[in-house]
């Protein structure tokens, strides 16, 4: 680097340095004086020669006109001096002063929302009126007059609130399809790419867009990946199509002169998995990643320094004269974006979670004087909230999930509490969608799922809308509704954080985005739901209560008992009815005097659930990958493996581990029932194995291992093609061949699972989700049948199955969908219903209005425990029964893969499981002895 602590001169008269050049007149008003200047500047000039000719005749070297940089860049550098030094960047005039949107389209309509109950994303909501106009919120208030031209749009009571900033999505650089041509995330060729910008990669295009926005998602930002130390910049765009296509026209800050930066970073596992198992290079511990980052830092701090140093000698030049340094200003566009940060004009963004990769990312920040704006992940971020408020010049966010938990060691230890804790430790909270690795479109599910784990109703709604949008910088344009704040609205079907709720319709600028509404079919409401606060178990004090011991007691103060398909419901509104247990049997659902008499008579324990209990079997998990096999899925040694190509048929039961974080997750989400096929590369998957989810082992008294060979497993499609099977057609053919054999056996093996197959002993579940392939396996069964065989087949997974619906009703072949909300997301499974407000149908209202027989299942294990919020959202999809709904994750499922359709346990809810806000109060059976009280989810 250049050293700028002496003045190098030069003459120039572009220098734009202000003087004061003396008046001529003053001088040749007589020529004696005209001499005596001349002789003045003669001299002056031949000093000032001999002093530039020769270093050691001054202190301060001197340079002249025949150096290598010009006037133009000089200024060009001085005009840098002034755009650092300067005090009011991202100092942004007040919203309410605001008279038009930067972004609004000429054309678009005035609109007038009244009697709506306003969310603004601060305050307690209220009912009033909200007038948008030039793409601003212009007026706030009561029975606003429609101005002449207003489009009034009557919100009939329903809910609105800003639209929904996430400020974690990488839409447009990981679009759908998934495909090598459309995977623009990550530059995982070097850990340290700070130069990159996901706007090079953006798609506008992104077939995502629509169904991001149809959740209410108005903000993106579209952040590189987390897999280089130092992931480069990325950029805020709105969700709005633009008629021209283009990438720049979707930035938030469109048009706008100065604009906020953003900076993706990483630490802790991916970057030292990419490049030290994958690269075999450094990083390869978090060592090298604390020195990789330091040493950037380090680099771009000398060029700030550097720049400094330039911008302080420019400012000591003489006064007078032509002068100028003789070296550009100092710049290197590997370390712009770093500097960029150390002068806290670009927002960083850092991928984060454990407490000790947390706590070294606020130690760099320190070093180096740089602000963190926010940790994104941070599952472990609750832990240290104290270290968290030493970063440097001010708290970082931490954008989060509310549930997701396990997928790797850095994820194990995180808590569904952690929002609630981290807000009431001062720090603020954002939930983010990291799309699409969970769909954005439902990024509200979030911070529903945050409400009922116990943030506050306003912080929760706060957490994806104002919160991201001061984290982004963005305050004064989005996340609130107030005057001059952009024209960002949602309009909700029922309260957001409700479970299932989605928007009527979007407003993006002031402009509507979801077509095909007809706003007269929207239904009164006459105020926001308010959460139930249902009360919580009162336990006897008896010292056996709520212990593997306590083998009797009465349950009472419960509404509504359903225990399988084959009975009715049970309903009381007083909330009188009971469940009786003796010697841990049920002996009675209902009304059961008789039996809490003797119950009492004898001393022994009285439940109460305070009138809002409800009772269900035990739910079923069928088809979750891994449960029980796998318990971190990045660490092989914690548990059966990853996938081969083993010719032999596999056994879960022979893998099976109990007593893992995500088999007690399920167990008390009352998930009581749990079956697990094995994961192979080959066709053939193996056999499925049915378990407790509450045991201990496998020895466990009480029938840990339920059916040790429930369903024999395959997958068909892209995800099974390998060296030994490269196409699906070779993949159908060895399927087919396979069965034929066995259907040709004059006899039944004891071992041979093909023969039981054909012969309708054991069921076979077809993980599949491409049409054609669906139908080609269709085909394959009538033909087999036609042969003499017996089968009983299942689809799992089953993404494009609700096209082919009535033939798979007439086929008798049950469907387990995996997830229940699909995405377009494979190439061979695009034909996916987003479901409302894009579709009025789902493929599950497709398959289950044809008859097909259908279960629900999750799509990853972790998400296990939320089988009953699942249901539930189905049910208000397809506004059907309660009990018809807990079919899909219990009954259903136990018919589908040959299961007894009884209840295996009772799982007893505080309130009614099918909204946010009741819990578990009591499980019986599952594995574990006695009465289990009150679990909670970690």
């Amino acid at each position: 680097m250049a050293d700028y602590t002496s003045v190098p001169q030069h003459d120039n008269d572009e220098v734009g340095h202000t003087y004061d050049r003396p008046q001529r007149g003053a001088f040749l008003r007589k020529k004696s004086t005209l001499l005596l200047a001349t002789a003045a500047i003669a001299l002056l000039t031949t000093t000032a020669y001999f002093i530039g000719a020769s270093n050691e005749l001054s202190p301060r070297k001197v340079h002249f006109e025949d150096v290598n940089i010009s006037g133009r860049h000089f200024a060009q550098g001085l005009a840098k001096c002034r755009a650092i030094k300067r005090e009011n960047k991202h100092v942004y005039p007040a919203p309410e002063s605001r008279t038009k949107n930067q972004r609004f389209v000429n054309g678009t309509v005035p609109t007038l929302f009244k009697n709506g109950y306003i969310f603004d994303g601060e305050n307690e909501s209220f009912k009033g009126d909200i007038l948008i106009d030039q793409g601003l919120i212009v007026q706030i208030g009561h029975g606003i007059e429609a101005p002449k031209g207003v489009k009034v749009v009557d919100l009939k009571g329903h809910i609105i609130t800003p639209g929904i900033v996430d400020m974690h999505s990488h839409f447009g650089v990981d679009s759908w399809p998934a495909l090598e041509a459309t995977s623009d995330t990550n530059e995982m060729t070097q850990p340290l790419t700070p130069f990159i910008r996901s706007i090079d990669g953006f798609n506008p295009s992104d077939p995502a867009r629509e169904w991001i926005l149809s959740g209410g998602v108005t903000t993106s930002l579209i952040l590189p990946g987390s897999g280089n130390v130092m992931g480069g910049e990325a950029y805020t765009v709105k969700m709005r199509k633009v008629d021209t296509l283009s990438t720049d026209d979707m930035l938030v800050q469109a048009g706008e002169d100065e604009k906020w930066r953003y900076m993706k970073m990483a630490c802790g596992e991916n970057p030292k998995r990419v490049y030290g198992e994958y690269f075999n290079k450094m990083p390869s511990t978090r060592l090298g990643e604390g020195w990789l980052l330091r040493d950037q830092f380090a680099k771009a701090t000398e060029l700030r320094r550097a720049q400094d140093d330039w911008c302080h000698a420019a400012e000591e030049l003489p006064r007078w004269g032509r002068h100028r340094l003789d070296k550009p200003f100092p710049e290197d566009l590997q370390y712009e974006s770093l500097v960029g940060i150390l002068r806290d004009e670009v927002k960083l963004n850092i991928h984060c979670y454990e407490t000790h990769d947390l706590e070294a990312m606020v130690r760099h920040s320190n070093e180096y004087k740089f602000k963190i704006a926010a940790f994104h992940h941070g599952l472990d971020a609750y832990r240290v909230p104290e270290i968290l408020k030493r970063a440097y010049n001010g708290i970082p966010t931490v954008a989060t999930f509310a549930g997701k938990f396990g997928y790797k060691k850095e994820a194990f230890q995180s808590s569904v509490n952690a929002p609630k804790i981290l807000a009431e430790a001062g720090i603020p909270v954002a939930m983010k969608s990291d799309h699409p690795v969970l769909n954005s479109q439902h990024l509200v599910y979030e911070a529903a799922q945050a409400h009922h784990y116990g943030l506050s109703e306003l912080l929760s709604i706060a957490s994806v809308t104002t919160v991201p949008a001061k984290a982004l910088g963005l305050d004064h344009r989005i996340g609130k509704i107030a005057v001059g704040m952009d024209a960002d609205v949602v309009i909700w079907e029922r309260h957001p954080l409700s479970l299932g709720s989605h928007p009527l319709q979007v407003y993006i600028d002031g402009i509507p985005q979801i077509e095909d509404v007809d706003e007269s079919e929207w239904s009164v409401q006459e105020e926001p739901l308010k959460f139930e606060e249902y009360p919580d178990l009162v336990a006897p004090k008896a010292k056996d209560a709520c212990t593997e011991k306590s083998e009797s007691g009465v349950f009472t103060g419960i509404k509504k008992i359903i225990l399988n398909d084959n009975e009715e419901e049970l309903v009381s509104q007083s909330g009188d009815l009971s469940v009786v247990i003796e010697h841990g049997v049920v002996v009675c659902t209902g009304h059961c005097d008789r039996h809490k008499t003797a119950m009492k008579e004898s001393g022994g324990p009285i439940y109460h659930l305070g009138g809002e209990g409800v009772v269900l079997p035990s739910l079923l998990s069928v088809g979750a990958p891994n449960l029980g096999l796998i318990e971190i899925a990045a660490e092989d040694s914690t548990g059966d493996g990853h996938p081969n190509l083993a010719s032999g048929i596999l056994a879960a039961a022979d893998g099976l581990k109990f007593g893992g974080l995500h088999m007690d997750e399920a167990y008390k989400a009352g998930i009581l029932t749990g079956v697990t096929a094995p994961d192979s590369d080959h066709v053939v998957q193996g056999l499925s194995v049915a378990f407790a989810t509450g045991a201990e082992n496998a020895l466990s008294s009480g029938a840990a291992i339920i059916k040790e060979k429930v369903a024999l497993h395959v997958r068909v499609g892209q995800d099974s093609k390998s060296t030994l099977f490269p196409t699906v057609s070779s993949q159908i053919a060895y399927l087919r061949t396979t069965l034929k054999k066995a259907l040709a056996s004059s006899s039944l093996a004891p071992n041979d699972e093909f023969s039981a197959v054909v012969r309708g002993k054991l069921p076979l579940v077809i993980e599949v989700d491409n049409r054609d392939e669906i139908i080609r396996l269709i085909q394959l069964k009538k033909e087999l049948e036609k042969e003499g065989a017996k089968l009983k087949i299942a689809l799992l997974s089953a993404t494009e199955a609700w096209t082919v619906a009535e033939h798979l009703a007439e086929a008798e072949i049950g469907v387990i969908l995996r997830p229940y909300l699909c995405t377009p997301v494979q190439w061979t499974a695009q034909k996916c219903l987003p479901g409302a407000p894009l579709s009025k149908e789902t493929g599950l209202s497709v398959l289950y209005k044809a008859g097909v027989n259908v279960g629900l299942a999750a799509h990853e294990p972790e998400d296990v425990r939320q089988l009953s919020w699942i249901a539930a959202w189905a049910r208000s999809d397809l506004n059907i029964s309660e009990k018809e709904a807990i079919g899909f994750v219990s009954w259903n499922l136990a018919k589908i893969v040959g299961l007894p359709t009884g209840p295996s346990g009772l799982v007893i809810y505080n309130g009614n499981p099918f909204e946010f806000g009741a819990k578990v109060s009591a499980i019986i059976g599952g594995g574990k002895a006695g009465i289990q009280c009150n679990p909670r989810a970690f």
